[in-house]
């Protein structure tokens, strides 16, 4: 496995998932990555770990990133490299012609900004056959000239979410000062990509209407203090928990009563996987995966503005067997496409038809 760093996010936590599994199954699993707060949920297995150059655009960085991952392949003998991202699958592409080696190479397509798609389909050319985890990224490299012969839909999996007991959440309640009203979170790294203000301008409406209710900010990046400033200056401090990131993030998605999407773009957010395995029902905005993932029941798709967004949330928080009723329909989804066994079937298919591809 390489991807450019173990950093927070969801193609991380399936690359760490994934080698998991894997190793479990009895395959033999190195992650090359520069290191990273994912590298957490690694500890104590057998999967083994190199260090990646991985971060930062300089040119000579990457290829000394290349470098290290010729040294992990030449070392481990891999059947296969199983890459993330576009900016990992340019490295590994790179990496490949340093070494002339002939190992099959897959990658995995998290996303990237509708205006990127272009030179992104260029680079992942880098790679034998390209993994969409969302058909509408699928579409966009289709539409940006990657041949189609090449491309497959591999939906992200999680493992299941075990229920919310009651100590737990009497503990998290105490914690946070939740109180009696419903809760709404939303989760990920707080950069552009995902619009928290956005999301802090629907909480200012939602509050009004719902005095009661609290809002869950889970997650870090360069945007805190800016977002800080924002929750201030709307007076919402009292009923805004900025939380920072979490260990405990899919016990808190458990706790919500809705979780939210203020995205500009995604490609298939593992947290809305995660909220469905714990019948939590999803607010979003109209991003690339969320219409396929949700269906048309478990939870609501608005446009990307702030009325839509505050509305969709003040709808549900009235509608407490809507509410319920999405959750059942978002978990019955989830056991039936984004269980992490079938994504581990799917890539060991796929692991088998490029292995024995290149063997012909």
């Amino acid at each position: 496995m390489v991807i450019a760093e173990m950093g927070v996010g969801g193609a991380e936590r399936l690359v760490a998932e994934l080698s998991l599994a894997l190793e479990e199954a009895g395959d033999f699993v190195a992650i090359a990555a520069d290191s990273g707060p994912t590298d957490r949920l690694l500890e104590g297995s057998a999967v083994a770990r190199r260090r990646l150059a991985g971060r930062g655009r300089n040119p000579w960085r990457l290829v000394r990133a290349a470098r290290d991952v010729g040294r992990a392949a030449r070392e481990f003998e891999p059947d296969l490299i199983h890459v993330h991202n576009v900016k990992a699958t340019g490295i590994v592409a790179v990496a490949r012609g340093l070494t002339r080696a002939q190992l099959p190479v897959l990658s995995t397509f998290h996303g990237v900004p509708r205006d990127r798609y272009r030179p992104a389909s260029l680079v992942l050319r880098g790679a034998d056959v390209v993994a969409c985890v969302s058909a509408d990224l699928a579409q966009g490299l289709m539409a940006a000239g990657f041949p189609a012969g090449r491309l497959r839909v591999v939906p992200n999996g999680i493992a299941d979410i075990a229920p919310l007991d009651p100590p737990t959440k009497e503990r998290l309640d105490s914690e946070l000062e939740l109180g009696e009203g419903p809760v709404v979170s939303i989760v990920g790294r707080l950069v552009p990509q995902k619009a928290h203000e956005r999301f802090i301008r629907a909480a200012a409406i939602a509050a009004d209407a719902e005095p009661s209710c609290r809002f869950l900010i889970i997650g870090d990046g360069p945007r805190r203090s800016e977002l800080e400033r924002l929750v201030d200056a709307m007076g919402l401090r009292d009923c805004v928990r900025f939380l920072g990131m979490r260990d405990d993030a899919r016990r808190l998605i458990a706790r919500s009563d809705l979780l939210v999407f203020s995205s500009d773009w995604e490609g298939m957010p593992i947290t809305a996987i995660e909220a469905m395995a714990a019948s939590v029902p999803v607010v979003s905005t109209d991003v690339e995966g969320m219409r396929e993932l949700l269906g048309e029941e478990a939870g609501v798709i608005v446009p990307r503005e702030v009325a839509g967004l505050a509305a969709a949330i003040i709808d549900l928080l009235r509608s407490p067997g809507e509410r319920k009723r999405m959750g059942e329909a978002g978990r019955r989804r989830y056991t039936e496409r984004y269980s992490l066994a079938r994504t581990i079937d799917s890539y060991r298919a796929l692991y088998a038809e490029l292995v024995e591809g290149r063997s012909r």
